[in-house]
Protein backbone atom coordinates (compact mmCIF):
# COMPACT_ATOMS: atom_id res chain seq x y z
CA UNK A 1 0.00 0.00 0.00
CA UNK A 2 2.51 2.44 0.70
CA UNK A 3 4.57 1.70 -2.49
CA UNK A 4 1.40 3.12 -4.19
CA UNK A 5 0.99 6.11 -2.21
CA UNK A 6 4.46 6.53 -3.45
CA UNK A 7 3.51 6.20 -6.83
CA UNK A 8 0.77 8.28 -6.94
CA UNK A 9 2.28 10.82 -5.39
CA UNK A 10 5.03 11.23 -7.85
CA UNK A 11 2.25 10.72 -10.65
CA UNK A 12 0.82 13.78 -8.92
CA UNK A 13 4.34 16.36 -9.09
CA UNK A 14 4.92 15.29 -12.35
CA UNK A 15 1.11 16.05 -13.34
CA UNK A 16 1.27 19.64 -13.17
CA UNK A 17 4.34 20.48 -15.11
CA UNK A 18 4.15 23.00 -18.06
CA UNK A 19 4.98 21.93 -21.73
CA UNK A 20 8.42 23.19 -22.12
CA UNK A 21 9.75 25.10 -24.95
CA UNK A 22 13.48 25.66 -26.02
CA UNK A 23 14.92 28.61 -27.12
CA UNK A 24 18.54 29.33 -28.75
CA UNK A 25 20.91 31.44 -26.59
CA UNK A 26 24.13 32.32 -28.77
CA UNK A 27 27.56 34.14 -26.76
CA UNK A 28 29.75 35.81 -28.33
CA UNK A 29 32.55 38.38 -27.64
CA UNK A 30 36.26 38.54 -27.99
CA UNK A 31 39.56 37.77 -25.89
CA UNK A 32 41.67 40.71 -26.36
CA UNK A 33 45.28 41.19 -24.97
CA UNK A 34 45.78 45.01 -23.42
CA UNK A 35 47.73 44.10 -20.70
CA UNK A 36 51.28 43.66 -20.45
CA UNK A 37 53.29 41.13 -18.15
CA UNK A 38 55.70 42.11 -15.10
CA UNK A 39 59.27 40.84 -15.48
CA UNK A 40 60.13 38.94 -12.49
CA UNK A 41 62.84 41.29 -11.39
CA UNK A 42 59.72 44.02 -10.94
CA UNK A 43 57.25 42.10 -9.21
CA UNK A 44 59.24 42.87 -5.21
CA UNK A 45 61.05 45.54 -5.57
CA UNK A 46 63.31 47.59 -2.74
CA UNK A 47 64.59 51.09 -2.90
CA UNK A 48 67.34 51.77 -1.02
CA UNK A 49 67.30 55.48 0.95
CA UNK A 50 69.92 54.92 2.39
CA UNK A 51 71.41 56.98 5.79
CA UNK A 52 70.69 60.73 5.21
CA UNK A 53 71.36 62.79 8.25
CA UNK A 54 68.30 64.49 10.00
CA UNK A 55 69.89 68.21 9.66
CA UNK A 56 69.60 67.72 5.94
CA UNK A 57 65.73 68.57 6.08
CA UNK A 58 65.60 72.70 6.56
CA UNK A 59 61.69 72.99 6.52
CA UNK A 60 58.32 71.29 4.70
CA UNK A 61 59.61 70.09 1.11
CA UNK A 62 63.05 69.51 1.63
CA UNK A 63 64.14 66.48 0.47
CA UNK A 64 67.06 63.92 0.09
CA UNK A 65 68.60 62.50 -3.09
CA UNK A 66 66.32 61.14 -5.61
CA UNK A 67 66.91 57.35 -5.83
CA UNK A 68 66.04 56.00 -9.76
CA UNK A 69 64.34 52.69 -9.71
CA UNK A 70 62.62 50.93 -12.96
CA UNK A 71 59.63 48.79 -13.31
CA UNK A 72 60.22 46.70 -16.77
CA UNK A 73 56.88 45.30 -18.16
CA UNK A 74 57.21 42.58 -20.68
CA UNK A 75 55.34 40.74 -23.44
CA UNK A 76 52.55 43.73 -24.46
CA UNK A 77 49.47 42.32 -25.92
CA UNK A 78 48.30 42.80 -29.63
CA UNK A 79 45.66 45.70 -28.81
CA UNK A 80 47.73 47.33 -25.53
CA UNK A 81 47.82 51.24 -26.12
CA UNK A 82 48.60 52.73 -22.95
CA UNK A 83 49.43 52.35 -19.07
CA UNK A 84 49.75 54.12 -16.05
CA UNK A 85 50.51 53.10 -12.55
CA UNK A 86 48.92 53.94 -9.47
CA UNK A 87 51.11 53.70 -6.41
CA UNK A 88 48.78 52.74 -3.71
CA UNK A 89 49.90 52.90 0.36
CA UNK A 90 48.96 54.62 3.78
CA UNK A 91 49.50 58.08 3.74
CA UNK A 92 50.93 60.25 5.56
CA UNK A 93 49.11 62.14 8.05
CA UNK A 94 50.70 65.56 7.80
CA UNK A 95 50.58 64.99 3.59
CA UNK A 96 48.70 63.29 2.18
CA UNK A 97 50.48 63.01 -0.68
CA UNK A 98 53.71 61.29 0.42
CA UNK A 99 53.70 57.13 1.85
CA UNK A 100 53.84 57.25 5.30
CA UNK A 101 56.99 55.98 7.18
CA UNK A 102 55.83 52.64 8.78
CA UNK A 103 55.25 52.75 12.71
CA UNK A 104 57.73 51.52 15.06
CA UNK A 105 59.44 52.36 18.20
CA UNK A 106 62.64 53.88 16.99
CA UNK A 107 60.22 55.53 14.34
CA UNK A 108 61.43 58.75 12.42
CA UNK A 109 59.08 61.64 12.37
CA UNK A 110 58.98 64.49 10.39
CA UNK A 111 59.64 63.18 6.99
CA UNK A 112 57.27 60.82 4.24
CA UNK A 113 58.48 59.30 1.05
CA UNK A 114 57.97 60.75 -2.46
CA UNK A 115 57.56 58.73 -5.60
CA UNK A 116 58.46 60.64 -8.75
CA UNK A 117 57.88 60.11 -12.33
CA UNK A 118 60.97 59.84 -15.17
CA UNK A 119 60.63 63.84 -15.22
CA UNK A 120 60.64 64.50 -11.29
CA UNK A 121 57.37 65.14 -11.19
CA UNK A 122 55.50 64.22 -7.48
CA UNK A 123 52.86 61.25 -7.75
CA UNK A 124 51.02 61.38 -5.19
CA UNK A 125 50.43 57.89 -3.37
CA UNK A 126 46.81 56.10 -4.00
CA UNK A 127 46.69 58.58 -7.09
CA UNK A 128 46.94 57.35 -11.06
CA UNK A 129 50.33 58.69 -12.72
CA UNK A 130 50.34 59.60 -16.47
CA UNK A 131 49.73 57.65 -18.89
CA UNK A 132 53.00 56.16 -21.30
CA UNK A 133 52.20 55.16 -24.94
CA UNK A 134 52.61 51.15 -25.99
CA UNK A 135 53.25 49.81 -29.06
CA UNK A 136 51.33 46.67 -29.50
CA UNK A 137 53.07 43.68 -29.02
CA UNK A 138 55.49 45.61 -27.58
CA UNK A 139 58.61 43.34 -26.11
CA UNK A 140 59.87 45.41 -23.49
CA UNK A 141 58.92 48.46 -21.71
CA UNK A 142 60.82 50.05 -18.83
CA UNK A 143 58.93 52.79 -16.61
CA UNK A 144 61.23 55.09 -14.74
CA UNK A 145 60.60 56.49 -10.87
CA UNK A 146 62.53 57.73 -8.50
CA UNK A 147 62.07 57.83 -4.46
CA UNK A 148 63.40 60.56 -1.68
CA UNK A 149 62.23 61.51 1.87
CA UNK A 150 60.61 64.52 1.98
CA UNK A 151 59.86 66.38 5.04
CA UNK A 152 56.18 66.99 5.88
CA UNK A 153 56.51 70.39 7.86
CA UNK A 154 57.10 68.92 11.48
CA UNK A 155 60.23 68.74 12.91
CA UNK A 156 62.43 66.38 11.61
CA UNK A 157 63.85 63.73 13.94
CA UNK A 158 66.26 60.85 13.49
CA UNK A 159 65.06 56.69 13.58
CA UNK A 160 63.89 53.93 10.89
CA UNK A 161 62.47 55.59 8.27
CA UNK A 162 60.84 52.26 6.35
CA UNK A 163 57.38 52.05 4.55
CA UNK A 164 56.14 49.74 1.90
CA UNK A 165 53.84 50.01 -1.08
CA UNK A 166 51.82 48.11 -4.08
CA UNK A 167 52.21 49.28 -7.64
CA UNK A 168 48.83 48.97 -9.91
CA UNK A 169 48.83 49.21 -13.48
CA UNK A 170 46.21 50.63 -15.44
CA UNK A 171 45.39 50.25 -19.15
CA UNK A 172 43.98 51.96 -21.75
Amino acid sequence: MLKLWLCVGLLALTAGRAAAETYNLQLTGTILSRTCVVSAGSESLVVTLGNVNSARFNGAGSGSRYEPFTLTLEKCGSVASNVSVTFNGTADSRDPQLLAVAAAADRATGVGIAIYDRDKNLLPINTEGESTALTPGQAKVTLEFYARYLANGEEVTAGSANASATFMLNYA
